[in-house]
């Protein structure tokens, strides 16, 4: 018991501390070197200390508390090491100044540190992708084919990883400490002080009467819960507890259940304002404004959840279960709590009206605390701001580490022309055929999201995808919004599928089977991105009248997929309409909007989706005759 109090107080000190220096920077900043050192090194030991080796064996027990207690001892001298060094690492010049062994112990036993606190925080999967990478990094010499380079030495890799403001240091570590922390921070503060429920209960009253409510309520609270929390485990989490056992009392089976709040909280990393960690490091990366990143993901995850709504309805039209029962209709008074949402309404005004993406965050998150206090019925207990700080402390250690050590990845994959051979032999297998490469990076993209987050999924996608593509003449923001999309996916991609885990876990379904059903869910989006490349005005580029144009073709295009997909629309369809189905679909996301072809296939279209309704109602009207 006193091990657990020593601990709850140094993760108390630890994480506070963590959260004033990340608030210290951004009003007062320090060099951008010291600043990623301290704040990996001080996420490393936060996830010693939320999350301890635990045994069974009492002699265990204490190695393994003796081994934490080491760790974070290693972990914070590392911090002052890079405090101490800071100016002569700030001042040296590089492949010129000797490295001293102070350095070289600070990069191994941090790499070390980093790679167990990987492993605590998203397991396994991403430690053997980095592992594999460094040792690539050593061993290049005795890869085969195109793979061999000449390798790098001890001295080299301390250099280019822990050395400087690349690596562990680099653009994953300066997006956590300048983007993420804050929409973290105004997450954290809108669910605790009331705003969630908000969300929830809103989902609720909206989707209460309609045809597969149930299943329809868990996409309308993923969507809005999606805007403030931008991580879809969050999201999983907090809004599966109330809807899935809801879908589950209408009809649906526990692994339906789980798998539809699974993919419905998935694209709460595409939801702007505050979309997923991705959508931050893609800013830093192409330099381009984070309020640009969040208009044109406002399509592109408008379509999602319009693909899931159109899949959903249909299939409750055809099975008859998803109804929410009347008894859980009941749900507190809405409008006396609408004042909740004055805080992400400010956010997004502040984004609009130009402000930065973290002062806007911030902001919004000051808003979030004051506005509850405004009404009795919505103030909150000052107690519960203590687990708020250390739930913030905890959620910035669990995304910085693994998007830390992502930073390994990217320096090995150029450092030893890794990326750029690949986009050669992508070149050549694809040639000029820009759809097969986009096949390829398909294939790429989910095999690489079985293992990885979708952070880390992204950043080594479109360190190797994302080149080739621009060289075919793709725009530099569809490219990589094309790669991130598809790496979204990799939250349902078994057979690591975070999200679906996470909703199996709440719905005590078998996990494998509810990764597979919300993989089969997530087919219905997987023809969005290619309107990206085809036609990039989807992506918030050009005027409103072209924008909402080629939006209103992109929902026919996924209706149509989804119809295609499903077999029904008012009655079974056979394989001939099926088919007209999936033609009409890719030729409306394949052409360009407003061409004449496009124009075609949108009424081909609404022939198509006419015919089948009316002769649906024709069936009806014949059936209730005939009884």
């Amino acid at each position: 018991m006193q091990y657990k109090h020593l601990l709850l107080g140094l993760r108390t000190v630890v994480g506070i501390g963590y959260i004033l220096f990340l608030l210290k920077q951004f009003f007062i900043p320090m060099s951008p070197l010291m600043a990623a050192s301290i704040h990996v090194y001080l996420a490393t030991v936060l996830i010693f200390c939320f999350k301890p080796l635990s045994f069974e064996k009492r002699s265990w027990r204490y190695l393994g508390h003796a081994f934490d207690w080491v760790c974070i001892a290693v972990g914070l001298y590392i911090c002052l090491h890079y405090f101490q060094a800071n100016a002569r690492l700030e001042n040296r010049l590089e492949m010129i100044d000797p490295i001293l062994f102070s350095d070289k112990f600070a990069f191994v036993a941090g790499v070390l540190l980093l790679f167990e606190g990987i492993r605590r925080s998203v397991g396994y999967s991403l430690l053997v992708v980095v592992l594999a990478f460094l040792l690539y990094g050593y061993l290049g010499p005795y890869f085969p084919g195109w793979t061999k380079f000449s390798g790098f030495s001890l001295e080299t890799m301390t250099e280019l990883i822990s050395m400087k403001t690349d690596g562990l240091f680099g653009i994953t570590a300066s997006t956590a400490i300048n983007f993420v922390f804050f929409f973290v921070l105004f997450g954290c503060v809108f669910t605790t002080t009331g705003g969630g429920s908000v969300f929830i209960d809103l989902a609720m009253k909206v989707t209460a009467r309609l045809k597969g409510g149930a299943a329809k309520m868990s996409l309308v609270g993923s969507a809005l819960f999606g805007m403030v929390s931008g991580s879809a485990v969050a999201n999983t989490t907090s809004t599966g507890v109330l809807t899935i056992p809801i879908m589950k009392r209408s009809g649906y089976s526990s692994e339906q259940a789980a798998a539809t709040e699974a993919i419905a909280s998935t694209g709460g990393q595409l939801m702007p304002p505050i979309m997923g960690v991705a959508a931050f490091v893609m800013s830093d990366m192409l330099g381009i404004p984070y309020s640009d990143i969040a208009a044109a993901g406002l399509i592109p995850a408008a379509a999602f959840y319009f693909a899931l709504f159109v899949i959903v309805d249909l299939r409750a039209r055809k099975t008859g279960i998803g109804n929410i029962p009347a008894h859980v209709l009941e749900v507190d008074p809405i409008l006396p709590r609408l004042h909740l949402l004055i805080s992400p309404i400010f956010l997004v005004l502040a984004l609009v009206f130009g402000y930065s993406a973290p002062y806007s965050a911030f902001i919004g998150s000051v808003v979030a605390l004051i506005v509850p206090l405004l009404r009795k019925n919505t103030r909150y207990d000052f107690k519960s701001l203590y687990p708020m700080l250390l739930d913030i402390a905890k959620q910035m250690a669990w995304v910085s580490v693994p998007l830390a050590s992502v930073g390994i990845v990217m320096v090995v994959a150029t450092q030893s022309n890794l990326a750029f051979k690949f986009v050669g032999i992508l070149s050549m297998v694809g040639g000029d055929h820009l759809y097969l490469s986009l096949l390829m990076i398909i294939v790429g993209c989910v095999i690489m999201g079985m293992g990885l987050p979708t952070v880390a999924a992204y950043i080594i996608g479109s360190i190797i995808f994302a080149p080739a593509l621009i060289g075919m003449g793709v725009d530099q923001l569809a490219a990589n919004m094309f790669i991130m999309y598809y790496c979204v996916l990799s939250m349902v991609t078994p057979p690591v599928a975070l999200c679906a885990y996470a909703a199996s876990a709440i719905g005590k379904s078998n996990s494998s089977k509810t990764g597979f059903i919300a993989f089969s869910y997530a087919l219905v989006i997987f023809i969005v991105p290619f309107s990206f490349i085809s036609d990039p005005v989807v992506l918030w580029r050009g005027s409103i009248w072209a924008i909402l144009i080629a939006f209103a073709g992109m929902l026919m295009a996924t209706f149509c997929w989804a119809v295609f997909l499903q077999g029904w629309l008012k009655r079974p369809l056979n394989w001939l309409e099926r088919i007209a189905f999936l033609a009409v679909s890719l030729g409306l996301v394949l052409e360009s909007s407003v061409t004449p072809l496009w124009f075609l296939f949108v009424v081909l279209a609404i022939g198509l989706i006419l015919w089948c309704w009316r002769s649906g109602l024709y069936r009806l009207a014949h059936a209730h005759s005939s009884v």
